[in-house]
């Protein structure tokens, strides 16, 4: 249900981009992609930072939760007398060793579940192994021999599992393939029919505990945080499992539980929640206790308590996720209380080659070579790329050479190996190598490349290169070895008058000027650019006349306007003053 752990201001003030490239050329090879976002995990729900940065504003439990879960309310509930928590499935055989919690504990003991006697029984450091026979029932090991009691070597069956006892000797069971350790309850094997392992019946762990100590045992958050969102983690995960028992019983199928120990539900981790939280223990227990049986309700029933490690700034209605109906207390909140100092999750980026970003999609989708990828609009209330809503809006559009597939933000979220589907993408080009040292110079002020290098002018020799960056233009002039970057409302200024075909040419110089005003030089005359008087080009023909009379800082001033022809004759208007000269002057 979780997955261990920008901001939505931020996605806001990023467009979806749309991929649109045709063959990859020499030119194109130098493609990178930057994905931004923000979040870990679903961003339904409950936001796990979003509640600690909550804590520590003051907000109490209840006022955590209700936050996030619209409409609800915080109310005991009568818990189940145990909870079975799936540890293992899909398993030949099962191993498990007893270890002493206590100075006098490490006994454990099998037996058949219902029955009175026990199969055997080991001290500290015994190994145990459990495996299937072909009629479901099971063989024991013990330290390598084989048990038998009563000449029999095979015990129990589909319906009658075997129970690992050790809580009561003050022992840890100690179950192969899982690195946690089990201090409280038993652990069940039991078997089931299943083609997947070799004696066509498979094993499966489960321990059963009751829901307190379920809970002490969940490794959802550190236990140093404070006490307030322990409280309200305790309440959520306490929620959950409830309302998963009765939503779909003890026994779903194949793990025979209610809830799995995995991120499929919750992540329980059995003694080393204790082990691991050091002198933070008591307070982990403290809020588990203070907290007994108290559920997160909606209609008087517990509801789906989901949550996740960040939510990126604002959490996300459950429809736009994963599909389906709207839930009304999973509705998308603001959660400025995420971008707390300690979330490491609250933004992220990722960079890739295009040749992986093209690679991790083909082999995901079969879309074999990238063209085209869009995530298109709308997106949810927290920005994030939402589910299909038909043929044109909503998710995502994967276009390749050999099919075109629509598909989900949370999809995306898999094949890319992103951390939530709150993202943007963005496709830049390497530095061109005629700019890298300018670039370096001004501290890569230009931005990523969005485009390669090309030559101009467009028609003709070829004097120069041109590279367009996230923040304005960088232009190589081969005459001079110089290397220029403009931008701004100059920059928009030369392209509205036709870029390097105009009567300006190749810009010669950075921007220029000072608080009042910027200009650029170029071939054949120069762009200035205030406030107050917008950006306006001065070309050769008045260049030198306005020159004499001392430029921007001169008794003419600045351009107001292009210049124009009147009745035969070229004029340009400035802040105080006007240029006229004759055509043939």
């Amino acid at each position: 249900m979780t997955t261990k752990i920008w901001s939505r201001p931020l996605l806001t003030a990023v467009l979806a981009v749309c991929l649109a490239l045709g063959p990859i050329s020499v030119a194109q090879a130098g493609r990178k992609v930057v994905i931004k976002g923000g979040g870990w995990g679903h961003g339904i729900g409950m936001s796990q930072y979003g509640a600690y940065g909550r804590a520590l504003a003051g907000r109490g439990a209840r006022a955590i939760l209700t936050h996030y879960y619209s409409r609800t309310r915080v109310s005991p509930r009568k818990m189940p007398g145990a909870i079975r928590v799936g540890l293992l499935q899909y398993r030949g055989s099962v191993g498990l060793t007893s270890l002493a919690k206590s100075s006098s504990g490490g006994d454990m003991a099998l037996k058949v579940k219902g029955s009175s006697g026990r199969l055997a029984r080991g001290g500290p450091g015994t190994s145990w192994r459990v495996e299937a026979s072909s009629t479901g029932g099971f063989r024991l090991y013990r330290n390598g021999s084989q048990v038998r009691r009563n000449g029999r070597t095979v015990f129990g069956g589909p319906k009658r599992p075997l129970v690992a006892v050790y809580a009561k000797y003050g022992s840890l069971a100690d179950l192969a393939e899982k690195t946690a350790n089990y201090a409280y309850g038993r652990i069940e094997i039991s078997s089931y029919s299943s083609s997947s392992c070799s004696a066509g019946h498979c094993l499966r762990a489960i321990v059963t505990l009751g829901m307190q100590k379920y809970l002490f045992g969940l490794g959802e958050v550190p236990s140093s945080w404070p006490q307030e969102s322990l409280r309200a983690q305790a309440i959520a995960g306490r929620t959950y499992a409830f309302a998963k028992v009765k939503a779909s019983g003890q026994h779903r199928y194949p793990c025979g539980c209610a809830v799995y120990d995995s991120t499929l539900d919750q992540a329980y981790i059995g003694d080393a929640k204790r082990t691991g939280s050091g002198i933070y223990w008591d307070d982990w227990k403290s809020a588990v206790r203070t907290t007994r049986s108290q559920v997160v309700t909606s209609g008087g029933a517990p509801i789906q308590a989901l949550y996740s490690s960040s939510s990126g700034g604002h959490t996300e209605n459950n429809e736009n996720v994963w599909g389906g109906s709207p839930v009304p207390y999973l509705r998308g909140v603001k959660d400025r209380a995420d971008a707390v100092a300690a979330n490491p999750n609250h933004s992220w980026k990722v960079q890739m080659s295009w040749d992986s970003f093209s690679s991790k999609l083909a082999s995901y989708y079969g879309t074999g070579q990238l063209d085209k990828l869009k995530l298109l609009k709308p997106f949810g209330v927290s920005g994030r790329v939402t589910v299909p809503k038909d043929a044109d809006s909503g998710g995502a559009k994967v276009v390749g050479r050999t099919k075109t597939v629509r598909t989900s933000g949370w999809s995306l979220r898999s094949a890319l190996g992103l951390k939530d589907s709150l993202f943007r993408v963005a496709v830049f080009y390497d530095t061109a190598r005629a700019f890298i040292t300018k670039h370096h110079r001004l501290g890569a002020a230009p931005g990523h490349a969005l485009g390669p290098a090309t030559r101009v002018p467009r028609s003709g020799p070829a004097t120069g290169l041109v590279q367009d960056f996230q923040r304005g233009r960088m232009t190589y002039i081969r005459a001079t070895g110089q290397s220029v970057w403009q931008r701004g409302p100059v920059l928009a200024a030369y392209d509205g008058l036709g870029r390097e075909s105009s009567a300006l040419g190749l810009p010669l110089s950075d921007l220029w000027g000072g608080e009042d005003y910027w200009g650029a030089t170029y071939e054949h005359g120069s762009i200035l650019y205030s406030k107050d008087t917008g950006a306006h080009a001065v070309l050769d023909d008045v260049r030198p006349t306005w020159r004499r009379s001392g430029g921007p800082e001169g008794r003419l001033g600045l351009p107001l306007g292009p210049l124009k022809t009147q009745d035969g004759v070229n004029v340009q208007r400035f802040e105080n003053g006007t240029i006229r000269i004759p055509p043939s002057g």
